[in-house]
């Protein structure tokens, strides 16, 4: 285990953020440099010399040092190409200490985050456009509003539901804090949803960890059916992937997936808080009931979907649901992925 002194073991102890790679430095009240040690060389630093300012060795601490007896936070900085670190100042008795932790891989999935924000936000465009057209209305940004003909009435459509769910995800947020539960919700969320998009589909709902998704509604080539089963694929491969870059494998998380097919009910749902698309009827609450009974990497689905997916019918294998209020199982099908 790395030896650190114990200014700096008592500061890691106070803080709410991984210790990853910690590097560290005492600087004198003059900004000398009077003693370092840990992993510098993760950042790429080899050449720290005793006695010689600080701030003259490295850039980030430039007008920093010496303090005030306030600790100062630097969050991310990029220490040479592709490092990246948490930087934290403190005082002690014999000086400044200067605490770096690895950042590299927060901010990646940071990076991540923000670059699949960019794709939602362009697929979204591009299904207002599509959801524009399906409705037969002229300006996309007025959609919401001019949509008042379907909440009045609404229709009836044959359509796909899917509904997937993020695993232990109550119990994460319970052993974590609030800022790492939210951020680590953000980018699951950004995930699951992406596959739904990209596959002609539609989020219909955020609901906690959990999120819904509707094929069929907009116009697509393929099989409703088909579009949602590759979308629960993708969601499972790119959790994985997630999952792998994790550094602490305590944190992973999975999604269970549950998709039906059949006729529900679409319309514009108004209330005080503004007008949302919905889908309503027995084939979204069984989608529902299917997803509670999925664990971890596994998608199940209704025999309507299984009839229409074709040469991906091979990997999924008949059992059974007992529906509540029925006396009769119903035959479905699971796929775990491996």
């Amino acid at each position: 285990m790395l030896n650190l002194p114990i200014p700096v073991r008592d500061y890691i102890d106070n803080l709410t953020v991984d210790t990853l790679s910690p590097a560290y430095l005492l600087a004198k009240k003059d900004g000398r440099l009077s003693n370092w040690g840990g992993k510098w060389s993760v950042y790429g630093i080899t050449n720290l010399q005793q006695e010689k300012y600080v701030a003259e060795q490295l850039f980030f601490l430039e007008g920093l040092l010496p303090l005030d007896e306030v600790p100062i936070f630097l969050p991310c900085i990029k220490i040479k190409d592709e490092i990246f670190a948490d930087v934290h100042l403190f005082s002690g008795d014999e000086g400044d200490w200067v605490l770096l932790l690895d950042a590299t891989l927060e901010e990646k999935q940071r990076s991540l985050m923000q670059q699949k924000g960019n794709d939602l936000s362009l697929l979204r465009k591009k299904q207002a456009k599509v959801l524009n057209q399906y409705f037969s209305k002229n300006d996309p940004e007025d959609l919401a509003k001019d949509m008042l003909d379907l909440e009045l009435k609404g229709e009836r459509k044959d359509i796909t539901i899917l509904f997937a769910d993020i695993r232990g995800f109550t119990a994460y947020s319970e052993n974590n804090p609030p800022d790492i539960v939210f951020k680590t919700l953000n980018l699951y969320l950004l995930t699951i949803i992406q596959p739904i998009l990209e596959e002609a589909g539609m989020v219909d709902k955020i609901i906690g960890d959990a999120v819904m998704g509707l094929f069929g509604v907009l116009a697509s080539t393929g099989s409703a059916q088909t579009h949602a089963v590759k979308a629960a694929l993708k969601m499972i491969e790119a959790i994985k992937n997630i999952n792998t870059q994790q550094s602490n494998n305590s944190s992973a998380l999975d999604i269970g997936i549950g998709i039906a097919s059949g006729p529900v009910a679409l319309g514009i749902i108004d209330s005080k808080n503004g007008k949302t698309f919905s889908a309503i009827g027995y084939h979204v609450n069984f989608a529902v009931s299917l997803e509670n009974q999925a664990s971890s990497s596994e998608i199940i689905i209704d025999v309507n979907t299984f009839n229409k997916i074709d040469n991906m019918q091979e990997y999924f294998l008949p059992t059974t649901f007992l529906d509540e209020g029925t006396q009769e199982p119903k035959k479905i099908y699971s796929y775990l992925v491996k």
